[in-house]
């Protein structure tokens, strides 16, 4: 058994600490839990899970950790850094010109194989095929994303948040510790989000951010650059990879497609962020494609070895195209930083508002078949992976936002997005949207989800000092666009950040009148009074209410001063 990660310090030899790469091999690092039980004996349970990443932290120089916060169990979720040249922080890793590659395994506590596959890469990085890597690239990642939720099998996390769905909100401690001191810090040139989803027969499925408000040329580059890579890497180990996730039926016609695309989710809102963002998804690997293109199905008792190799393929050529083209991605990933600045700066191009899925093209897939011998058969049809716009508008150079949306502040720079407020008092040219309809979509993780309908006009506002300014001019212009903008599907209207200000419409006149007459009937009333309550209904829902951000289309006089936090501190840590 690994000795308690507690007493590494005294246990190790002093010879660990100096282990260098040119002199270790494999056999010498610290066996995986899953390597101990020969791949059978199910997930790694947190403890020695976290036994190896501080053994392999302990015996290689090339391995360091630091915390980021720990969970509502009190488990410790960490941030492993995996570099040459002694790199440990932020700062030092981005002057390197080095290729920054963020892997982020199991958000999904039930989603497992993530995890153990980076634990083989890493050692593979440390002392295996992958060594020459790191003359390029500096990985940095945490053991799991989800650790109250991977010990007990469980999607969401101890205080019930699906977290890859809340990179928007930053509601769990986990996702905002991310966000503020991983993905704003270390600024990482590729994200790599692991899950354990997808369909068979493929032994890995991946995607890339496909929001078409993302900058296209960082949404392109991992389908021409990466993905054709994993599908080469896993065909020469007789296995079978593609587009995440499954069949879709869309115009009447049954083919492959996606899920849906918001950016709550990891790999969308890293593209918003100016990253290239990678989900990668490992089936059930029940079935299994041959090179001669025959489907065999695998016992029970070996798939998740199969899993965890599906993700050990992919990752790992991920890591190899960041080395070779690490010129290349640094130089993209700071143009899509430029361009964002400088479409705001000049109030260039449009803001997409709504869009739709369309076919990427015919291709050959193998879909679920319950004809074909063991459930699936090579068909051409439609793949549903091109997400295209539908409806836009003119990008703003900034936003304006009343004092009453203070509380929104902090979250805006959480996400690293450059808030200012107003000194003086003036009048601004501007677009205010007004709602006509407001209403709750659905509910999620404590959420009325809202939905709007508005009418735009322009008009002179006169602020007030304590008004807010947010200049579009950002790296972060995109993401700022999609939660400023009211008609988005990931908006601050979405999660209830305007709730205090924009009530929900009433279903009808009747409802209104309802809930004016508190119980009473309308035939108590005299026709004169119920006339004037029927006008009063019918005003109340023909109402407008003015949404409390506005759009400035042209650079205007003002005078503003950054707005810095009151105090710095985890707030989404509920013990210290």
């Amino acid at each position: 058994m690994l000795p308690n990660a507690r007493n590494l310090l005294t246990l190790l030899p002093l010879a660990f600490f100096t282990l260098s790469p040119t002199t270790s091999n494999a056999q010498e690092l610290p066996e995986t839990w899953q390597e101990q039980q020969d791949f059978r004996s199910g997930p790694t349970p947190f403890e020695p899970l976290m036994e190896f990443w501080y053994e392999l932290d302990a015996m290689s120089e090339l391995v360091s950790m630091q915390p980021l916060t720990k969970t509502l169990m009190g488990r410790d979720l960490n941030l492993i850094i995996i570099a040459k040249d002694h790199i440990v922080n932020a700062e030092d890793a981005i002057r390197s010109g080095k290729t920054i590659v963020f892997v982020a395994p199991s958000v999904h506590g039930g989603e497992v194989s993530p995890k153990e596959s980076f634990q083989l890469v890493a050692k593979e990085l440390i002392a295996g095929d992958l060594s020459h890597v790191l003359d390029d690239v500096i990985v940095i990642g945490t053991p799991l994303t989800n650790p109250d939720g991977g010990e007990v099998q469980r999607r969401t996390n101890e205080a019930g948040y699906d977290m890859n769905r809340d990179y928007v909100k930053l509601e769990s401690q986990e996702i905002h510790a991310y966000v503020t001191q991983v993905m704003t810090e270390w600024t990482p040139d590729i994200h790599v989000d692991g899950h354990h989803g997808g369909s068979d027969p493929y032994v890995i499925t991946y995607q890339g951010t496909l929001n078409p408000s993302a900058d296209a040329a960082l949404r392109a580059w991992p389908y021409n650059n990466i993905f054709p890579r994993i599908r080469e890497a896993a065909e020469a180990e007789d296995y079978r990879a593609f587009d995440y996730s499954g069949v879709r039926t869309e115009d009447g016609r049954q083919g492959w497609g996606s899920t849906s695309v918001e950016p709550r989710k990891h790999h969308v809102y890293t593209g918003l962020t100016n990253t290239i963002g990678i989900l990668l998804e490992t089936p059930r690997n029940s079935r299994r494609v041959l090179q001669n293109g025959t489907v065999v199905e695998i016992p029970e008792e070996d798939r998740y070895y199969h899993q965890i190799r599906g993700g050990v393929i992919a990752l790992s050529t991920i890591l190899q195209v960041a080395a070779e083209k690490r010129e290349e991605i640094r130089n993209l990933t700071t143009a899509s930083r430029m361009r964002a600045i400088n479409a705001g700066h000049e109030g260039a191009g449009e803001v997409v508002l709504d869009y739709e899925v369309s076919n990427r093209g015919d291709e050959p897939v193998w879909m679920p078949d319950w004809n074909a011998e063991l459930g699936y058969s090579l068909q051409t049809v439609p793949v549903w992976l091109r997400w295209i716009p539908t409806r836009t508008t003119k990008r703003p150079v900034g936003y304006l936002m009343p004092p009453a949306m203070a509380a929104v502040v902090p979250i805006l720079m959480d996400h690293d997005i450059a808030v200012y407020r107003f000194t003086g008092s003036g009048s601004i040219d501007a677009e205010v949207y007004y709602a006509t309809d407001v209403q709750t979509e659905s509910y999620f993780q404590g959420h009325y989800l809202k939905a709007v309908e508005v009418e735009r006009e322009s008009e002179t506002v006169e602020v007030q000092e304590g008004w807010f300014w947010i200049p579009t001019a950002q790296s972060m212009g995109n993401l700022i666009t999609y939660l400023m903008e009211p008609e988005t599907d990931d908006n601050l209207i979405t999660w209830g950040w305007t709730d205090h200000i924009l009530e929900e419409t009433p279903e009808s006149e009747e409802a209104v009148l309802q809930a004016m007459l508190g119980g009473r009937l309308m035939s108590e009333l005299a026709a004169e009074q119920q006339q004037r309550m029927r006008d009063r209904a019918a005003s109340i829902l023909s109402a407008r209410q003015r949404v409390p951000m506005m759009r400035v289309l042209s650079h205007q006089r003002i005078s503003v001063m950054r707005v810095q936090p009151f105090n710095q501190y985890q707030r989404n840590r509920f013990f210290r």
